[in-house]
């Protein structure tokens, strides 16, 4: 099993405070390609956050998945709806993807965040021992296919807390083992891939922590 595994820090404002994030993702058994993808983008004082699934597996539903994120990446970041309905727009014809998106506001300590179809996001107060959690409202549907509009949320995130977004590659039960203070974020994503990742499917996990004070 081909692992994909990727992270860093990206640093805002005069409140100096950062998002860290990190990846794990890997391919469907005996694929050599996966259909997920996701993408970090900064807007000014936002971080556009997202993870797209293709609908399959393999080369075409790769292709969604990059043709989505591809739209979010080069296109205005307005709101979160305007977002939605580009990606639905340049998808039209392809066999359609899943999709979460979040726009991160570190400095008034806020995200908004919705998706459509079968991925999951959730966030979560990083503590020392098990912790609640609030999950995205999801909609049922693919873009480029079926897009019957979405459930835009809004609501705090401060320092310590962390963003959660998955395919449906990865077990539910992952909110069974949420992240802890003293984990980095990339150990916990790649424990994570392999601990819930089904085989039998693309699967991703993308963690995005509001830190702390840049030293």
């Amino acid at each position: 099993m081909a692992v994909n595994a990727a992270g860093g820090s990206i640093a805002f404002g005069t409140g100096r405070s950062r998002i860290d994030w990190a990846v794990a993702q890997a391919s469907k058994a005996g694929c050599t390609v996966c259909g997920d993808g996701y993408l970090l983008r900064r807007a000014g004082g936002r971080l556009l956050v997202a993870l797209a699934d293709g609908v399959g597996s393999g080369p075409h539903a790769r292709d969604a998945a990059n043709a989505c994120l591809a739209e979010l990446a080069a296109g205005p970041v307005g709101g979160i709806a305007e977002l939605f309905t580009a990606a639905h727009a340049r998808l039209q014809g392809s066999r359609g993807a899943a999709l979460a998106v979040a726009l991160i506001d570190p400095g008034h300590e806020t995200v908004e965040w919705a998706a459509v179809g079968d991925v999951e996001g959730i966030i979560c107060r990083m503590q020392t021992v098990s912790t609640d959690s609030s999950a995205v409202m999801q909609k049922g549907g693919t873009l480029g296919v079926h897009f019957p509009g979405i459930y835009c949320q809004s609501q705090k995130f401060p320092r310590q807390h962390v963003l959660i977004l998955a395919s449906d590659g990865i077990s539910r039960q992952f909110r069974n083992a949420l992240p802890f203070i003293q984990v980095p974020p990339q150990e916990w994503a790649s424990s994570c891939l392999d601990e819930f990742g089904r085989e039998n499917d693309d699967r991703t996990i993308l963690i995005a922590a509001h830190c702390g004070r840049v030293e």
